[in-house]
């Protein structure tokens, strides 16, 4: 994994602030010997009210559940048997929450699903409701009679009353789930308690001693629970837990704070070290690549962002080179491609000349557009020519070719006004219409196919397509193609050298953001070139 310099400065940064702040921190625990231990007491009760709540929001949702449940049964005028059929359904899916769910009518007699009813009316929390007309009660534990577990039942009135049959809802809830959250809390060793109802034995062992003060060396902490009264959640911690942290603190403190001095002056040596001496070497790196040594290479070894630059800088050099010979090696390629010889223009005006003599018409047209397409081609060595001498090099071309393949081979040229004086690159389109013939029309044989070339302005860029109706590249070929245009590579058997030679020639004078793509479909296949517009206008 790297080690990036940002990752150690920050390490060592981190070191130096630790350093200060256990300094600091040796003297602030000396004065707050008096603070640490009522701090402690204060977060110990903020964790056991944020219990407290979690009770009360784990017991106010069942309220609002059964309060749903009562005012679905007093909208729609449930009877007891439809009431009963609900709130089995939300005893079945709540049955962790839920031990039971009964149906209570007007004279306090409670139904069930299966069991007989039985009569509530002399239970302490059928007649505290009736008596303080509460908008719910809750009941002391109780220990189910169906699976022994500790519950406590909330009778929840229907209002406004619509059937005496149904009148009150009392679901009995398992104390568990409650239980289970005071005793998460585990503070310096000690778990909390719920306290359910009135006074209880618990309670009594703690009646004489003040909250948070404690009685015989023991603190005691109590959060109410709001949605029933008399509940709550108490923990115990002895006082000695309360402040061992301080003692054990200031020792570390202590001890931690020489050997982190000693480490800070080592780390902060290696750090000085492992920077400067790699961005010196990379620095004479380049001072020897500038002096002209092109086999020196920085050194890559390093793991972090000095690697990455070494890495980096190594291959610009291998493009920068490779640009180079690349560009030598296509201008001698095109060199021995083209035929020079000053008599062959002698020679072809010979042939032309005798052909008109004899009335050849037809090798007259032929012998001229010859001659003009190896006059253009040779040129005179410049980089750049004018579109309409671009187009009447590629329109002697098709010329040759329609001679040579007339039953199947058409051609038409277009161009927008005004554009004809732009400067492109030289013989760009012969090697597009070349690979269309061989590639596209001529694997046909008895189909006639049409070679259409268009030049227009499109924003800041000439585009120039060479369309034909061919043969179409099959999807998988086209990606290939495509993919080696956008990375500037050749592969002969992708795109051969006159597709290279066009897109390389374009990106290495305008940039990787020109060039040439290729799309195809049943219909056409259209090879498109993107040129700068700004840099290529030549003078009207």
């Amino acid at each position: 994994m790297m080690n990036s310099i940002q990752k150690k400065l920050l390490l060592y940064s981190g070191g130096c602030f630790v350093l200060l702040f256990l300094a600091l921190l040796v003297t602030i625990y000396m004065e707050m010997n008096h603070t640490v231990v009522p701090l402690n007491k204060s977060l110990t009760q903020q964790v056991l009210d944020a219990r407290s709540d979690q009770v009360d929001y784990w017991f106010n949702q069942r309220i609002g559940e059964i309060d749903t449940l009562a005012a679905l049964a007093s909208s729609h005028q449930w009877s007891r048997e439809q009431l009963l059929q609900e709130a089995h359904r939300l005893e079945s899916r709540k049955q962790e929450e839920y031990e039971s769910i009964r149906i209570v009518d007007i004279h306090a007699f409670s139904w069930g699903m299966e069991d007989k009813p039985f009569s509530i009316l002399n239970r302490p929390y059928y007649q505290h409701l009736i008596e303080s007309k509460a908008d719910y009660v809750v009941s002391h534990p109780i220990v189910s009679k169906a699976n022994g577990v500790e519950i406590v039942v909330i009778l929840y009135p229907i209002q406004p009353l619509k059937t005496e049959e149904a009148a009150y809802i009392a679901a009995a809830v398992s104390l568990e789930k409650m239980k289970e959250i005071a005793e998460d809390i585990s503070l310096y060793d000690q778990l909390g308690k719920l306290i359910v109802g009135g006074i209880d034995e618990q309670e009594l062992q703690m009646a004489d001693c003040n909250h948070s003060k404690g009685c015989e060396g023991v603190s005691i902490f109590e959060a109410p629970i709001d949605s029933v009264k008399g509940w709550k959640i108490v923990l115990e911690v002895p006082d000695s837990e309360l402040s061992v942290a301080v003692v054990k603190t200031q020792r570390t403190a202590l001890i931690v704070g020489t050997l982190l001095g000693l480490i800070f002056m080592l780390l902060l040596t290696m750090l000085l070290t492992s920077i400067i001496r790699p961005i010196q070497a990379l620095r004479q790196v380049m001072k020897n690549v500038q002096r002209g040594n092109q086999e020196i290479r920085a050194d890559e070894s390093r793991q972090d962002e000095i690697g990455d630059l070494a890495h980096s800088f190594n291959e610009m050099l291998v493009q920068l080179y490779r640009s180079e010979q690349e560009k030598q090696a296509i201008e001698l390629r095109l060199v021995h491609e083209q035929i020079k010889p000053h008599f062959l223009y002698n020679t072809l005006d010979t042939i032309q000349w005798m052909a008109g003599e004899y009335g050849a018409d037809n090798i007259v047209e032929i012998v001229e557009a010859l001659s003009s397409y190896f006059r253009l081609s040779l040129g005179n060595g410049e980089t750049y020519i004018s579109l309409e001498q671009e187009l009447y090099h590629v329109e002697s071309y098709l010329q040759i070719q329609c001679v040579r393949y007339e039953e199947i081979l058409d051609y038409k040229l277009e161009y927008e006004d005004g554009i004809s004086q732009y400067q492109v690159i030289r013989f760009m389109l012969q090697p597009l219409a070349e690979n269309a013939i061989y590639h596209s029309i001529k694997p046909l044989e008895d189909r006639r196919c049409t070679i259409s070339i268009q030049a227009y302005t499109e924003e800041d860029k000439l585009v120039v397509c060479v369309h034909n109706d061919g043969l179409p590249i099959p999807p998988d070929k086209l990606a290939r193609i495509n993919e080696m245009l956008a990375e500037d590579r050749q592969d002969g058997a992708v795109t051969g050298f006159g597709l290279y030679s066009v897109n390389h020639r374009i990106r290495m004078l305008h940039g990787d953001g020109y060039g040439l793509i290729i799309s195809s479909s049943e219909e056409q296949t259209t090879m498109t070139i993107h040129l700068p517009l700004n840099a290529i206008k030549g003078s009207e």
